[in-house]
Formats: structure tokens, sequence, C-alpha cells
């Protein structure tokens, strides 16, 4: 393998992860609460939180190679998803402030994505502190104390 190269193997791990978490995503929003396959915590603990934990540790330590450069794409799409997956149906604590923050981390996410794209280190690491002030602001207003 060439450094600063993706594996095959990487590859099609990545584009399999990606496409099961659109698919997952598109048939999750469609569903009501009553047969939601996840709960609000179950989403933050299972996608948001990794991910975002990702994308931390990205802007902390920028990505050296195309492998981790992808990795921190996939948590900021994976984030995203998250976010919309938050303001579904059974799922939105309410219709304003909810949505309102969860469409917030929605932008911040795209921000990171678009940091990751420029392979913007500088950009990477204001992206992750963006996405932090919105998951604090967020956890102080909705997560049990």
């Amino acid at each position: 393998m060439q450094h600063g190269t993706i594996t095959r193997r990487t590859r099609v791990a990545l584009v399999v992860t990606a496409g099961a978490m659109f698919a997952t995503a598109a048939a999750t929003a469609q569903q009501d609460a009553e047969t939601a396959p996840a709960t609000v915590k179950q989403v933050m603990l299972t996608m948001t939180v990794p991910s975002s934990d990702a994308i931390f540790s990205a802007a902390s330590e920028p990505p050296k190679d195309d492998e981790q450069w992808v990795a921190v794409r996939t948590s900021a799409m994976m984030l995203a998803e998250s976010g919309n997956l938050l303001m579904t149906r059974g799922r939105a604590k309410d219709n304003t402030t909810w949505m309102e923050m969860a469409r917030e981390m929605v932008k911040q996410a795209e921000g990171t994505l678009t940091a990751v794209e420029a392979r913007n280190a500088d950009a990477l690491a204001q992206a992750g502190d963006d996405v932090y002030v919105t998951c604090e602001a967020c956890h102080a207003r909705f997560m049990d104390k």
C-alpha cells in the first residue's frame, strides 16, 4: 500500500457503512414512534457520540492520510444523519428548541464536511469546536442530569 492511499478493503468497508447508514436513516425517518427501532438515547450512543468523538479527535490531531480523511468524512456524514434521525416523529422532544438544536447539529456536521473536503486542518479544528458548542448547548437543555 502506498502512503496516502486508501486500501480497497477500507474503501469497500466505508461504502458499505455509508450505504447502510443512509438506508437506515431513510427507513427510520418514515417510521412513527411505535415502530422506530431506536430511541433518542440509542441514536446518541450508537451514532451521534461516536461520530462527534471522531470529529473531536480529528480536530485536535488532523488526519495524516487519505484513509483518515475519509474516516472523518464518514463520521461527519453519520453525525448529520443522526441529527436528521433526532428530528423524526417520536424522537423530537418538541417542535421548537429541540428541532432548532438538531438542525444546528446537522449544519455543524455539514461544516465539518466542508473542512474535510478542503482537507483544511484549521477549518477542521474550528468545525470540531463548533460541533462541541452545539452538543453542549443541547445537552444543557435536554440531557437528564
